[in-house]
């Protein structure tokens, strides 16, 4: 019964985003809040645990075996609040423009290049391991420039986010750790098994932003030849969309004081020195006092860009509500008993693969924890009875990371989605419309190098 009701609330999240009858915020706080208090009638619990579930959702849970603390949605939420207003006001100071202007002139108006410039900077920013940190970087250097070039928002969302699966699989990312943990291998050769897979996933992800770019020069009635006849007042005219936005905020002269603001603050986070929320609240404080000064125009900005810090972090919050329903209630616990029941033990030596198939919607819609310690702990021991060691099931474990980036429990895609002015689940779709060939070539790959029995 609670397996029925964690499908159906995932059902009807999904019906009601795609459909816009309700926005992600409200989704994402009612939908699990009836499916709870459902689910507590049917467990015969006290109707008001549902609001216990929730607080664990939004803040802690402490494990009552190992002591171990997992925070909420809390954490992200904070950061993102923080970071979106700092970078907005990085932005309306003028820290990017010559970011935009430099790619403007590289790319001579051509979103073919400006789209293989974003997988790569993507790329190379997501080594850190942050799927948070990696979406504000790239949406802070690339946002503005697809606007002004009129280029599709749904496609950059799509274009950051790829590369993104598959760094999460770097020995400190959260599923590689989460994985190696639970299936109890060494972290180390578990990446050494990954990385054939992970980097021609990569070559795939390049290639496939190529394809898209060479359709967003379509749609945009963009020819490569003309280009090349650009004249210097057609290009300054492209460029004057950059320099001639809100001229009144913007402070080119304190241009060097803002990059090495920006610069101190981020090699401050991937140091792990203070919390992201701490550092983006100390520097937007900063980027505020020095840049405008008096407090009236201090609070302006402020109010000015609420919203835009605002409707993210509150999306954030909401997620909170699905997770901690879906963990406390037991649903999330019971979804992966139940997927870990439909692979029989008959499937012998090919269990690892077909295991790995039917997993990928598991680790989309499960929180991490719960598909890794819920169903792949288990299944390792039955994959175990037909010779499949426990590193083989690890790597099985990680192929449906190439559907992780659309989960619904990623709080950093609701900012993404929301600052791409997005659907949620039209992000989805077009996100597994392009990516779904990456779920096959870490089978391929896989089984080719030994690394996984097919």
């Amino acid at each position: 019964m609670i397996t029925v009701l964690a499908l159906a609330m995932i059902v009807l999240f999904i019906v009601l985003l795609s459909k816009k009858k309700l926005d992600v915020f409200c989704s994402l706080c009612l939908v699990p809040l009836v499916f709870g208090f459902i689910a507590a009638l049917v467990q015969g619990k006290p109707l008001f645990e549902v609001f216990s579930w929730i607080k664990t959702g939004l803040f802690y849970s402490v494990n009552a075996t190992t002591g171990k603390v997992s925070l909420g949605v809390i954490s992200p939420a904070l950061l993102i609040l923080f970071a979106v207003l700092y970078f907005d006001i990085m932005l309306n100071t003028g820290l990017f423009d010559p970011l935009c202007e430099f790619f403007i002139k590289k790319a001579k108006g051509d979103p073919l290049k400006v789209m293989m410039s974003t997988v790569l900077v993507a790329s190379v920013v997501t080594l850190n391991g942050d799927t948070t940190t990696t979406i504000l970087i790239c949406l802070a250097a690339f946002l503005e420039l697809y606007k002004k070039m009129n280029m599709s928002l749904l496609k950059l969302a799509i274009i950051i986010v790829m590369p993104i699966g598959i760094f999460n699989q770097l020995p400190w990312g959260g599923p590689s750790i989460a994985c190696a943990t639970a299936l109890d291998v060494d972290i180390a050769q578990l990446f050494k098994s990954l990385l054939p897979g992970m980097l021609v996933a990569e070559v795939f992800v390049i290639f496939i932003t190529y394809i898209i770019g060479l359709q967003e020069r379509k749609r945009l009635n963009f020819n490569p030849k003309d280009a090349k006849n650009l004249s210097p007042e057609q290009l300054d005219e492209m460029l004057a969309s950059v320099r001639e936005s809100d001229p009144e905020l913007k402070r080119p002269k304190l241009f060097a004081f803002n990059l090495i603001l920006t610069i101190v603050v981020l090699a401050l986070l991937l140091q792990g020195a203070a919390h992201g929320a701490i550092l983006f609240m100390v520097g937007a404080a900063l980027a505020l006092v020095v840049n405008y000064r008096s407090v009236s125009a201090c609070v302006d900005r402020i109010n000015a860009l609420a919203s835009d810090a605002l409707l993210p972090a509150v999306a954030t919050f909401a997620a909170g509500v699905f997770s901690g329903v879906l963990g406390g209630s037991g649903m999330s616990t019971a979804l992966a008993q139940s997927i870990a029941a439909v692979i029989p033990a008959s499937l012998g030596i090919h269990m690892a693969p077909i295991y790995a198939i039917i997993s990928a919607p598991a680790i989309c819609f499960l929180p991490q924890d719960a598909f890794y310690f819920g169903i792949a702990s288990v299944l390792k021991n039955v994959m175990g009875q037909f010779g499949i060691t426990a590193q083989q099931a690890a790597v099985a474990s990680m192929v449906g990371q190439s559907f992780r980036l659309i989960s619904p429990v990623i709080p950093a895609l609701f900012m993404l989605c929301e600052r791409t002015k997005t659907n949620f689940v039209t992000f989805q779709k077009e996100y597994c419309k392009y990516a779904w060939p990456i779920l096959f070539i870490y089978l391929f790959v896989h089984t080719a190098t030994g690394a996984m029995p097919f």
